[in-house]
Formats: C-alpha cells, sequence, structure tokens
C-alpha cells in the first residue's frame, strides 16, 4: 500500500484526545514560562526596544563591521541586551535598551569599533533616542492588528461556510499564537516590531490551511447520506493530508534558510515563523477539524434532547 493510500486510513478524529492533549501541554509550558518571567523580570515575554524604548546607533566605517565583535564592544561598555546587524555594504546598527547613552560612552564605543574597522563615515552617524510611549502605542497597534485579522478572518469564514467552521478555525489560530508565544517566552527572545509581521503571517497560514480543509468538508456535507458528521470529517481530513504537508514543507524549507543564514537578528524572527508553520499545520488538521467534530456533536445532541 503506498503512503498516500496509507493516510486514508488513519483516524485522525479518533485520536481527539491525543491531539489536544500535546497541544495543552505545550501551551501550559508556554504559560508557566509567561508566569515565571512576570515573576522573575516583571513582564511575561521579553519586550525589544521597539516597544519599550532605548537607543540606535547607526554608522558606517570603512570596512564592514563583524556583528559578534561589536556586540562584544557593547558588551565591554555595559550593555550586553542589544541587537546588531549590517546596514549596507559597511554599516552596522546597533540598538541599546537604554533610553540614554552617555555622550562619552557612545564616543568609546564608536572609537574602539573604528579602531577595528576604520574612520567612521560622518555623514551616516546617527545616534536616535526611542521613547517607551512610542513602544507601548506600537504594541496597542500590533494588538488590534491581530485582534482584527482574528475579527475578519471569522467573518469571512462565517459567511463562506458556517459560524462553527469560523469558529473552529478562529480557535486553530489562537493556538498557534499561544503556542509562538509560549516559544518566545520559554527562550526568552526580545519582541521587536517585525515579530507583528510574524504572528500576521501564522495567522495567515494557519487560515489557508484551515480554509482548505473546510472547504473540503463542506464539498462532502453536500453528498452525506447517513454517513456519522466525524467519520465524514476524518476522511476530508485524510484526503487534504499531503497537500497541506507539501505545501507546508516547502514553506518550512525557505524559512529554514532564512534561519541558518539569516544572522543573529533574522534568527529570532525566523524562529518565530518556523513555529508558526508547523504549529499552523498541526492546528488545522489536528485542532480546527477535531473542535469542529466536538461542536457538531454537542450540537447534535441538544437537539436530540429537545426532541424528546
Amino acid at each position: 500500500m503506498k503512503f498516500r493510500e496509507r493516510i486514508l486510513t488513519w483516524d485522525i478524529i479518533g485520536k481527539t484526545r491525543t491531539w489536544f492533549t500535546i497541544s495543552g501541554i505545550i501551551i501550559a509550558l508556554g504559560i508557566v514560562a509567561m508566569v515565571v518571567n512576570t515573576i522573575s523580570f516583571g513582564a511575561p515575554l521579553k519586550l525589544g526596544i521597539d516597544f519599550i524604548g532605548g537607543t540606535v546607533i547607526n554608522a558606517s566605517f570603512e570596512r564592514a563591521p563583524d556583528e559578534a565583535v561589536v556586540r562584544q564592544i557593547l558588551a565591554d561598555n555595559g550593555y550586553s541586551n542589544v541587537t546588531v546587524q549590517k546596514a549596507g555594504e559597511k554599516g552596522i546598527t546597533m540598538k541599546v535598551e537604554a533610553a540614554e547613552i552617555d555622550p562619552a560612552v557612545s564616543g568609546k564605543i564608536l572609537s574602539a569599533i573604528s579602531d577595528k574597522y576604520g574612520a567612521i563615515d560622518v555623514a551616516t552617524k546617527e545616534i536616535t533616542s526611542i521613547a517607551p510611549v512610542i513602544g507601548h502605542d506600537l504594541l496597542r497597534r500590533s494588538g488590534l492588528a491581530l485582534g482584527l485579522a482574528l475579527l475578519f478572518t471569522l467573518l469571512y469564514i462565517s459567511v463562506r461556510f458556517r459560524f462553527s467552521f469560523g469558529l473552529a478555525t478562529i480557535l486553530g489560530m489562537v493556538h498557534d499564537i499561544l503556542v509562538a508565544l509560549g516559544i518566545l517566552a520559554i527562550f526568552r527572545i526580545p519582541l521587536n516590531a517585525p515579530f507583528v509581521g510574524a504572528f500576521l503571517a501564522i495567522v495567515t497560514y494557519s487560515v489557508q490551511d484551515g480554509v482548505v480543509v473546510m472547504d473540503r468538508i463542506r464539498e462532502k456535507l453536500r453528498f452525506r447520506t447517513k454517513e456519522p458528521f466525524d467519520k465524514l470529517a476524518n476522511a476530508a481530513v485524510t484526503e487534504t493530508w499531503v497537500r497541506s504537508f507539501n505545501t507546508s514543507f516547502t514553506t518550512f524549507l525557505a524559512v529554514l534558510v532564512l534561519f541558518i543564514v539569516g544572522g543573529a537578528p533574522i534568527r529570532d524572527f525566523s524562529t518565530t515563523l518556523l513555529v508558526g508553520v508547523i504549529s499552523g499545520t498541526y492546528s488545522s488538521i489536528y485542532i480546527s477539524t477535531p473542535l469542529l467534530v466536538q461542536w457538531t456533536k454537542n450540537r447534535d445532541k441538544v437537539a436530540v434532547a429537545r426532541k424528546a
């Protein structure tokens, strides 16, 4: 029997409790990590300077600075919570979690970099402070963007399919966001503005997979006879499993390359995307559809009880 044919015999819906337990453990670990972080550091997640404020130093030199060396120079001057990334061919951008940097200290940092990589291009030298107020406003707007994305997705799927389909898909998306936030909390990955794009990409990817499965269920409902809904949903999931895996795997490979060669600043961002791609594929098959089946079973039980 070929692998594709073997998939059609899988009883995914029959193992709903297993899938829910796996997700529950992962989400619980993330919540515990958030609680520990709150007690230890005062916040459930490690927010970067885009949200809590800080100082950004930009400069170009005669030769392209090495990010690891620049990071060490900053650490030697008392700034370990930093983000360092290349800017252009010979430039460097340093984001420091400090509201203000003494001019003497910033001069010392730039001088140390200049000693290794040549004179500073004065025209590119720039030191900018990011106020915490701006960071808080950005955090609020980011939360609003994610909330609106979930709301519009629920409305679209409810109109396109049914409300129960939309609710199951939304809960799958919430699952993906909680898993991603849990990973960020466990590994204390700094959360900056680009992560908003990562979370929106996770939501989009989760919806894409979910809609494919829900559409297959809807098609099967059109020709349903006396087949139980859980058997129908299981057939729809197994028929779309290969398609979901192939799509996710190709995306996973692309993000994995970004994770490997993207450098430290991109690595945190790509880590979130990797988790989102895996979680989004998992939730559309093993979370959203079983939730829809449970919802339908409970609704049918209530309908039978009322008739009785």
